[in-house]
């Protein structure tokens, strides 16, 4: 029987802890308790979870998602003893077991590791080029591979891809801000750049909802869900963005062809794209570190590259296509590629924990940092 890795969102909890089943977890999935001194634990149809009191609130449910405490501080510090881990069967100490040798080499996330008789860095040592002393001692070749191979996690492609999309959008409107504004309504160049503003809010917008609203939304429904936590939740907040990018697309090409208000495009088009860019990124990023905990870095350098790469080809397509096909067609062909990949997170939700659930076994072979097929290069 293989030993299950801890993620970060299956970490030691606040007033609580966590135990899983080596054959029924499922990666991401959690539940959430306030145990206070006992150690309660529910077996579930599919998962072995905790049960969480129902006067826990809200407040300490979301401190619990966003806790970065691990077992092994537990054991450490002497909150969790031996004879606590027994209540819970001999099944804590293979969990327990794998979490020390994940985190022996990272001191960064264990408090207890820190030597105060080392002295602090200065500003200068912080910025230097090179690092020898405190850099990854693992192989170059081992960190460069590793993000590739977790091209077999549905999760993170679809992260990668409709996070990708949105730099679509972005290149879309550095492409034809100058032809539709200085064109088409006779702005200088100045005030050209000032529609800039328009995204700007949005974005700002965007970011407090794809960060506090999601983490609320996600606690809202592990609630109503007895308590257990699945990283799906927080793709029902694609909701929103789906609906404005695609209004938005619309309201920016099309009211700008024939030639509307300028504040149609501007106050309404952009900032519906500026929205639905900035808030569709974090719930992406966050759902993948949400489903593989113990491969976020990896899951992250992964997705960046996906949608670097998506970004890079369609800010040297986005100008000539335009030409051959004008703005209108353009607009009409994003406007259905928008509604298509941002709503494919209904896929996410319905086969996302079977996704996660299939592809288990690879996670645990690559939760070991050192793993990977290419030895020696």
């Amino acid at each position: 029987m293989s030993e299950t890795p801890m993620s970060n969102l299956e970490k030691v909890l606040s007033g609580g802890r966590l135990s899983i089943d080596e054959e029924e977890y499922v990666p991401g999935t959690m539940h959430l308790v306030d145990l206070g001194d006992s150690l309660n634990v529910k077996k579930g149809d599919e998962d072995t979870t905790f049960d969480r009191s129902k006067d826990s609130g809200e407040k300490e449910i979301l401190e619990q998602i966003k806790s970065q405490d691990t077992i092994l501080q537990a054991t450490r510090s002497g909150e969790l003893t031996e004879e606590q881990a027994q209540k819970v069967g001999t099944k804590i100490k293979s969990i327990i077991s794998p979490v020390k040798s994940l985190n022996e080499d990272n001191s960064e996330t264990d408090a207890s590791s820190i030597d105060p008789t080392i002295a602090k860095r200065t500003y200068a040592q912080k910025l230097k080029v090179i690092e020898f002393e405190y850099g990854d001692k693992r192989l170059l070749m081992t960190i460069f591979t590793r993000p590739f191979l977790l091209l077999g996690f549905p999760a993170l492609i679809w992260g990668g891809t409709v996070y990708g999309a949105q730099m679509m959008w972005l290149s879309l409107l550095n492409n034809t801000q100058s032809l539709i504004f200085t064109g088409s309504y006779g702005f200088s160049t100045s005030n050209t750049g000032l529609t800039n503003l328009g995204p700007f809010v949005g974005s700002v917008l965007g970011m407090f909802y794809g960060g506090n609203f999601v983490d609320w939304l996600s606690v809202k429904l592990a609630e109503r869900n007895k308590g257990i936590f699945e990283p799906e939740f927080r793709l029902y907040a694609m909701i929103i963005p789906t609906i404005l990018n695609s209004c938005g697309l619309i309201a920016y090409g099309i009211a700008a062809n024939n030639k509307a208000a300028w504040e149609i495009p501007v106050i309404i088009g952009e900032v519906l794209l500026g929205f639905a860019m900035s808030s569709s990124g974090p719930i992406c990023l966050s759902y993948a570190a949400d489903c593989y905990g113990n491969l976020a870095s990896e899951s992250m350098v992964l997705m960046l590259f996906v949608r670097n790469m998506i970004g890079c080809g369609f800010t040297f397509g986005i100008g000539p296509w335009i030409d051959k096909s004008g703005l209108v067609e353009t607009t009409w062909l994003m406007f259905m590629m928008a509604t298509v990949i941002n709503g494919s997170f209904i896929i996410m939700i319905l086969f996302g924990k079977s996704f996660r659930r299939m592809t288990k076994g690879y996670y645990y072979k690559m939760s070991d940092p050192n793993y990977t097929p290419f030895k020696v290069f």
